[in-house]
């Protein structure tokens, strides 16, 4: 089958919403079970979980019920998720969770990380961690034990320090609401649309980018032209109607920040105008949301049928192919490239662009977000036999 075309920065899309979670079974008082997966929409996804509609992962199907105890979102496209899922699910191995001798910083038994406890401690770590410190990510916490696991994690002298702007909520209302419990005062679901950062955003945009409306960049004091969103930056606090240009923007980031082997992507930086700390993934998130005209919402992933196992059974040895090469559920992609150097997701490629640095459209291959399904490595080739495949050289 021919490879689908690869997307190109203009194509991409800046999902509405997508999240890694962490589930734990309340089978029993004293089930430990638990689960990592990723959804474009959680309340939905704890309902397929838990049986109550179909789609399913079959590996819960033996330890329902389960609750869902943490998120992380705020992902700049699918397959980021889905490189962050895979590192959440096997931090033993991933080459982003390294001490400085090159050491992996969790170790696992069975090849997995067990209990709740250990993998929150995982996903703080990581959102502190490169590359996904330079994403726009945020936490939520849905029960007492997760909250405690958090605070508890964050105490470890080990534990590198949470980025600057990164929100973490506790939610005792559950991801649904039902939980019974009071917590922000939410009374439904979560909003899996973005509805209040594209609202907000797309009616400032209307009055501020008004056509025949004369536009000088904050930074540099030059002229903007109004014909391509994707290179002009709007402000993301509420109340700042800063604009500037994508390039000027990324430069006065990187300024800011001390010097790294990142240095091309900004995690964010003040406000020229507001002096209010932005996200330089929300202003590429609103780059594209006035570029699409709205958020767009991605679909779940259809179930794979597959033999069923228990989530506590033993799990398939995996082999140490990097997770930013090469996303361990990769479907139908007529090969994997191995190039080390390939960004992961057009957020990155975006900083490039705004840096003045080359980017050529074959670097990502957007398009085959699409190409993955919901479950871990269910698909994989060797998923059926439970052999490990020779590593490519």
């Amino acid at each position: 089958m021919p490879r689908a075309p690869r997307s190109s920065l203009t194509d991409h899309c800046f999902p509405a919403f997508y999240a890694c979670y962490l589930l734990k079974s309340v089978r029993t008082p004293r089930a430990t079970a638990t689960y990592i997966g990723s959804t474009p929409s959680p309340p939905r996804r704890i309902r397929q979980h838990n049986g109550e509609i179909s789609q399913g992962a079959w590996k819960t199907k033996h330890n329902r019920p389960w609750i869902m105890q943490m998120i992380v979102h705020g992902f700049p496209s699918k397959l980021a998720a889905l490189q962050f899922e895979w590192a959440w699910q096997h931090p033993h191995i991933s080459r982003h969770l390294r001490d400085n001798d090159g050491n992996a910083m969790f170790t696992s038994s069975g090849g997995r990380i067990k209990y709740l406890n250990a993998n929150v401690k995982v996903a703080r770590s990581m959102v502190s961690s490169h590359p996904y410190n330079t994403w726009p990510l945020s936490v939520r916490l849905f029960t007492d034990e997760a909250e405690k696991a958090w605070t508890k994690s964050g105490k470890d002298a080990a534990m590198p320090p949470l980025p600057p702007g990164l929100i973490v909520t506790t939610e005792l209302e559950g991801v649904d609401g039902k939980s019974g419990k009071t917590g922000s005062g939410r009374t439904g679901p979560i909003d899996v649309m973005d509805s209040r950062f594209t609202d907000e955003h797309l009616r400032k945009a209307s009055t501020v980018l008004s056509p025949g409306r004369r536009l000088r960049c904050s930074i540099c004091r030059e002229n903007i032209a109004h014909d391509d969103p994707l290179a002009t930056a709007l402000c993301p606090a509420d109340a700042c109607r800063a604009v500037s240009h994508l390039a000027c923007l990324s430069r006065r980031f990187l300024e800011e920040q001390p010097s790294s082997s990142s240095d091309i992507i900004p995690r964010g930086g003040t406000c020229a105008e507001c002096q209010t700390y932005v996200l330089w993934g929300d202003v590429i998130r609103g780059c594209y949301r006035r570029h699409k005209g709205g958020a767009t919402p991605e679909d779940e992933p259809d179930e794979v049928h597959s033999p069923e196992m228990s989530c506590e059974e033993e799990e398939l040895e995996v082999p140490n192919f990097p997770e930013a090469v090469i996303p361990p559920r990769a479907k139908g992609l007529g090969g994997a490239r191995s190039a080390a150097g390939n960004t992961v997701s057009s957020f990155s490629t975006e900083a490039r662009r705004a840096s003045h640095a080359h980017t050529q459209r074959g670097q990502f291959g957007i398009d085959a977000m699409s190409s993955y399904d919901e479950e871990s490595e269910d698909d994989l080739p060797w998923s059926q036999n439970h052999t490990r495949p020779k590593p490519t050289s």
